[in-house]
């Protein structure tokens, strides 16, 4: 049995030739894909939808749970909120689930959110602001309601109102 080694030769290629770029003549300017300077950017910034709120939302909680580095939230969060969910300890615990998110907006510049969070068989309620800024839509209030962990009290009925005789 004989193997044949030997290399065939591949034929001859030239790439196609590419259009070469259009060279702009001297008073030729650009079209402008930014407002102009004296305009603010922020009227151009829409407020963002559930779906992105959801995101930015399940992100500051991979935060919180450790499960995400805080320095990848650092844009998306006002300084002061991102120095409070540094020092706030550590979620411990099952993943979390985002239920359905309520948005309104009170402003033009501000967006408020809540949601309840399922984690394991627990329910914790969400709140949270996002403000419109020059860069962004930056979330300034997070708040995570926990239930309390001591005993419930029952509620008291309420004590009929006794009515004065005139």
């Amino acid at each position: 049995m004989t193997i044949d080694h030997r290399i065939s030769t591949l034929a001859p290629f030239e790439p196609t030739p590419r259009p070469r770029p259009v060279r702009s003549r001297r008073g030729d300017r650009p079209e402008r894909d930014l407002p102009p300077s004296d305009r603010q950017l922020t009227t151009l910034l829409a407020p963002p939808g559930e779906h992105h709120l959801a995101q930015r939302l399940n992100t500051i909680l991979e935060v919180l749970g450790g499960r995400r580095s805080a320095a990848q939230i650092e844009q998306l969060v006002d300084p002061a909120l991102f120095a409070r969910l540094i020092a706030h300890p550590r979620l411990p615990g099952t993943r979390h689930r985002i239920g359905p998110l309520h948005v309104c907006h009170p402003t033009d510049t501000a967006v408020e959110a809540c949601a309840t969070i399922r984690s394991g068989p627990r329910v914790l309620a969400l709140a949270a602001r996002f403000q419109r800024t020059r860069s962004g839509w930056v979330c300034t209030r997070f708040h995570l309601l926990a239930p309390r962990t001591g005993p419930m009290r029952a509620v008291q009925p309420a004590q009929p109102v006794r009515r004065l005789a005139a």
